[in-house]
């Protein structure tokens, strides 16, 4: 188990500068091409046609892909759905070589200066750069190597058409000895969600008794008042006593550490909520028990004029949102440059529109607060290459969860949700941890040096025992021999 232990202290050390492959929302934008007014021929109204009439409508996006115009289109419980927007043409599955002009075109979009082409290397479900759950819609995927010298590899959905992930050679390589290791990630394993969660609790849970027997035995052969012969507290010698103080001095670290790795997988449900987070969205979006209505800008021609009449917000990406039961846009240029437009002839503005059905949110409960939030805070905040858009609301209820509910004023969106459990975990988990508090991880590098430092320290303390166990192994097949 300290083998574990110090693995665990050396890839997650890694993985503090080298995180798991993904493609992060600037990575999205960059790779994105400018939609272009005049290929837009279909309305949003045709891929809705799509979707049951009482479908809960997650997502509908007007994007490219190949430099072609496309709706995405995601309902609860499905997989995305993709119609071309120039010919109505559904997507489907994606051929090989339009995967192929995709990935081009995006690794281009993101690097102008650079001339490259790209092999297909296969359609495959799942691998071990794609293994996350997030990109469970989007499967199968297209597997696409850029020759730029970077060893860049992309994948492409063949349910969207669009670049959903991307790795290069030397994240591949640090991953073998990061995430991989830390989250005991081979695909073999991680495939299988319920055996690889096994897994992790049957690694924690040993550690933990691993740590509390030794603190037992360290607890009992130390002596503070009456002290041994040669006055030391310690009975031990060399590496032992070694692996002795720093085992007691060390043990609060190593009971949070296993600990609150044991919560990251939340074993046996504690962390799981009694309330649906998609019913309560549903609720938020829906009027009088419609889903949708007719979509803000309905024709290709209002799409066509949205796009023109923005000249200085190159528009890569058109979303529909819905709050009780009536649509409105916003137009992104980039993960942070976002205009949202209400439908023509709305006569509420967004935030009344907002402020009118939160409540539907938990209809059974009274809201307690409402808070604008102009900066990052323990339970909403960005970093590690992750972003998180600014001033957001936070509204909570006083139902059973103690739910906060954080939403995007700009767009009306619901960004997530914490029950009190949730919030539980953060402590447990990023709190123990990772320690991703704002005064640490705000002011880098007093974090990183941290992390180094308490990494550091249980890695010598693993080393010790690992030295002793050998020895007394060395010494148990010596004498048999």
């Amino acid at each position: 188990m300290c083998l574990f232990l110090a693995m665990w202290c050396v890839s997650g050390v890694v993985m503090m500068y080298v995180g798991f492959p993904e493609l992060t929302q600037d990575e999205h934008y960059a790779g994105l091409e400018p939609l272009s007014a005049d290929r837009i021929h279909v309305g949003p109204e045709t891929p809705l046609a799509l979707a049951d009439s009482e479908a809960h409508i997650e997502q509908l996006l007007l994007t490219s892909s190949a430099g072609r115009p496309v709706y995405l289109l995601k309902v609860e419980g499905i997989s995305w759905q993709g119609m071309y927007a120039d010919t109505g043409a559904r997507i489907g599955q994606l051929p090989d070589q339009a995967a192929v002009a995709e990935a081009v075109g995006f690794y281009k979009a993101q690097h102008p200066n650079k001339t490259v082409t790209g092999e297909h290397l296969g359609q495959l479900h799942i691998d071990q750069w794609s293994v996350s759950d997030s990109l469970h819609p989007y499967r199968p995927l297209h597997r696409v190597a850029i020759n730029d010298g970077m060893g860049t590899e992309l994948y492409v959905s063949s349910l969207t058409g669009q670049v959903v992930r991307d790795t290069r050679r030397s994240e591949r390589i640090w991953n073998w000895l990061g995430a991989n290791l830390h989250w005991i990630y081979p695909v073999q394993l991680r495939k299988h969600r319920s055996t690889w969660e096994n897994v992790i609790i049957v690694l924690a849970l040993l550690g933990l008794v691993s740590v509390i027997t030794g603190a037992i035995i360290g607890f009992t052969r130390l002596r503070l008042k009456r002290k041994y012969r040669d006055g030391a507290c310690s009975p031990y010698r060399g590496m032992t006593k070694y692996h002795h103080v720093l085992g007691l001095l060390g043990l609060l670290l190593l009971l949070t550490f296993l600990l609150s790795g044991l919560m990251s997988v939340g074993p046996w449900g504690v962390f799981d909520s009694n309330s649906s987070f998609a019913e309560q969205r549903q609720r938020y979006q829906q009027q009088d028990g419609m889903l949708r209505s007719a979509p803000a800008y309905a024709r290709p021609e209002d799409i066509r004029q949205l796009i023109r009449e923005n000249p200085r917000l190159p528009v890569k990406q058109i979303a529909w949102h819905w709050i009780g039961g009536k649509s409105h846009v916003s137009l992104h240029g980039s993960a942070r440059g976002v205009q949202h437009l209400l439908a023509v002839g709305e006569t509420q503005s967004l935030a009344q529109r907002i402020q009118g059905h939160t409540a539907k949110l938990i209809p059974s409960s009274s809201i307690l607060d409402w808070q604008q939030l102009d900066s990052y805070d323990l339970y909403y905040s960005s970093h590690h290459n992750s972003y998180r858009p600014l001033p957001v609301l936070r509204v909570k209820f006083d139902d059973a969860e103690a739910t906060w509910f954080h939403i995007d004023p700009s767009t009306g969106q619901i960004l997530n949700r914490l029950t009190d459990r949730d919030r539980l975990k953060r402590w447990i988990y990023k709190g123990l941890h990772t320690f991703d508090f704002p005064l640490l991880i705000g002011n880098r590098p007093a974090w990183d040096l941290w992390m180094i430092f308490l990494c550091s320290a249980v890695f010598v303390f693993s080393v010790t025992s690992v030295v002793i166990a050998f020895k007394h192994l060395v010494k148990g097949w010596l004498s048999k021999g």
